[in-house]
């Protein structure tokens, strides 16, 4: 194409537009400029590469998500570890041409069950009733396969490797509060979430089983491996705050009994005669559940646990675990009933 056929792509028009999408790209409206005028400038030197005016627009806003991609990974050695773990809606910014690219990159990377609810939705336009209708699952379900796709295109903005490298496991910035040493890793399926510290053995370390509709409600619609975390602990706090006894099963509401067991690390087990579903989390995983313990880890930042202890506590038997805090001498007791694994005091 000659110059003076790509003139137009320079006019005030259209580097307004380009600002416009490497804001959204970047969430730095002050970077947005300085991307823009980057992105004008490649563009003009690789002008002879654009034969069809038609297709101006979306070459010029490939070359713009090239630019943003330059950028975030410059940034990324650049900014606190904290900063990097904030929600980003990159899909809400962009138009539907946008939309279409990232979805038909993202294709490849998703489940079918997850592709399909993408493609109905960001392409065909459709509404979460429509797509479940057509599909034959809930609206909850196509919410939740919604957000993990929007996950994947989230991180194929950042230039992050997709999840079916390593096993489908891929680091997170969370912290293992057990060793203190490593962060821990989240594999997202279409059935469930799990999550593991690189340190430890190769099996989970917490798994939650999307089958099961209280952990689906939970956290199935959630894409931050922190949000993730946060919300858990909140609902195993509760659901194990008297130890064990009587309990309802968390499927089918019947009665269950949670009992101790020993079998490698002390902790609360149960099973459903009715459904089968089973429950548990060892005694390490109730004290990282309490209040206190969250908010421990949270003010110290790299916080590590030691074994649990059997001692006394105000002359009764007790399970005693200590958190302590990385490179400080600040540290948190939980201590549990020992025949019972109820909560006794966090201090």
């Amino acid at each position: 194409m000659s110059e003076h056929g790509v003139m137009h792509l320079w006019g005030e028009a259209q580097r307004a537009r380009l600002v416009q999408l490497c804001a959204a790209l970047t969430r730095d409206r002050h970077a947005a400029e300085d991307l823009a005028q980057e992105t004008l400038l490649e563009a003009w030197r690789n002008r002879e590469k654009l034969h069809d005016a038609s297709g101006a627009e979306r070459w010029l806003a490939a070359i713009a998500r090239n630019v943003c991609l330059r950028w975030a990974r410059r940034r990324a050695h650049e900014l606190p570890v904290a900063a990097a773990d904030q929600p980003v809606d990159v899909v809400a910014e962009l138009d539907r041409p946008e939309l279409e690219e990232l979805v038909d990159r993202a294709l490849s990377l998703l489940p079918p069950a997850t592709r399909d609810v993408l493609v109905h939705h960001y392409v065909d336009e459709s509404s979460h009733a429509e797509i479940a209708a057509r599909l034959g699952v809930s609206e909850a379900a196509v919410s939740m396969r919604i957000s993990r796709g929007r996950a994947v295109l989230r991180r194929l903005l950042n230039g992050e490797p997709p999840d079916s490298e390593n096993g489908g496991w891929r680091d997170t910035r969370v912290w293992c509060t057990s060793c203190g040493q490593r962060r821990l890793q989240m594999r997202r399926e279409e059935t469930a979430v799990s999550f593991r510290c690189a340190c430890g053995t190769p099996s989970p370390s917490a798994v939650y089983d999307f089958a099961n509709p209280v952990f689906a409600r939970l956290v199935g619609g959630l894409v931050r491996p922190s949000a993730i975390l946060k919300r858990t602990a909140e609902w195993s706090a509760a659901y194990f705050a008297e130890g064990a006894g009587a309990a309802d099963c968390i499927r089918c509401r019947v009665d269950v009994r949670l009992a101790l067991f020993n079998a490698g690390r002390r902790g609360l087990y149960g099973r459903c005669g009715a459904c089968g579903v089973e429950v548990w989390s060892s005694v390490v995983g109730l004290a990282h559940a309490q209040p206190e313990a969250r908010e421990f880890a949270r003010t110290h930042a790299r916080v590590r646990t030691r074994a649990p202890q059997e001692i006394s506590y105000d002359g009764a038997p007790a399970t005693l675990v200590r958190l302590d805090a990385v490179g400080g001498t600040a540290r948190l007791d939980v201590v549990f009933a020992r025949d019972t694994l109820r909560l006794l005091g966090a201090h």
